[in-house]
């Protein structure tokens, strides 16, 4: 999954770290209150359903799973169709696939700066305020039919990076659509739902760290 940028498990989350936390109110929902909410304070699970919408494929290709994300880590552990599992901290990405004999350690040259993820890792990891974002991306937040939607789409977009990006969620809900549209046309969809928060996501992160934890 690591051979092309866009089929790194990582891209699929960066948007989800957005998710993290509830809307509050629609009324008062500004881009500022969405950034406020950016940054992760507990560890949060997520059960994942996962599309691709390839260009050198006739149909979607879909997979689902497990998503971690704490303050320190990210860990993706797809259960299906086979089991691959990445772990993201600040200074490294790990990617395991036993099935296809792939084991794969990066470097990060920034923290998060995951390959083809940095600008929505800024988000989720780093310290990006409103202006920093509006000089990086057109944006459009709106809320029709008691959903709320960001769309973000890069100023400056280099070959294999994303052209778009949309959250979604329902009102007073925690977001619960990344959909991801890259320059080659490509498109990757995730749909979401917390499973669980705080110390009993922390336990169950530690516990999936612990099965697939290698030398």
């Amino acid at each position: 999954m690591l051979q092309a940028s866009h089929d790194l498990p990582g891209r699929l989350l960066c948007a989800l770290l957005l998710v993290a936390t509830p809307v509050a109110c629609l009324a008062n929902e500004t881009l500022d209150t969405l950034l406020q909410r950016l940054h992760i304070n507990e560890t949060l699970q997520y059960r994942y359903q996962e599309t691709r919408q390839l260009q050198l494929l006739a149909e979607p290709w879909q997979a689902s799973g497990e998503l971690f994300i704490s303050p320190q880590q990210m860990v993706i552990a797809q259960h299906a169709p086979t089991s691959v599992t990445t772990l993201i901290t600040a200074d490294r990405l790990v990617h395991h696939d036993d099935e296809q004999a792939i084991h794969r350690r990066i470097k990060l040259e920034r923290p998060f700066a995951v390959p083809g993820m940095e600008p929505f890792m800024q988000l989720l990891f780093g310290s990006a305020n409103r202006d920093e974002l509006q000089r990086q991306y057109r944006i459009d937040l709106t809320f029709t039919d008691g959903r709320w939607h960001l769309q973000l789409e890069p100023r400056a977009t280099a070959a294999g990076d994303i052209t778009a990006m949309l959250l979604a969620g329902n009102k007073d809900r925690m977001a619960d659509r990344l959909v991801l549209t890259h320059a080659d046309g490509d498109q990757t969809s995730w749909q979401l739902t917390l499973l669980a928060r705080g110390v009993s996501a922390e336990r169950a992160l530690q516990a999936m760290a612990s099965l697939h934890q290698r030398p």
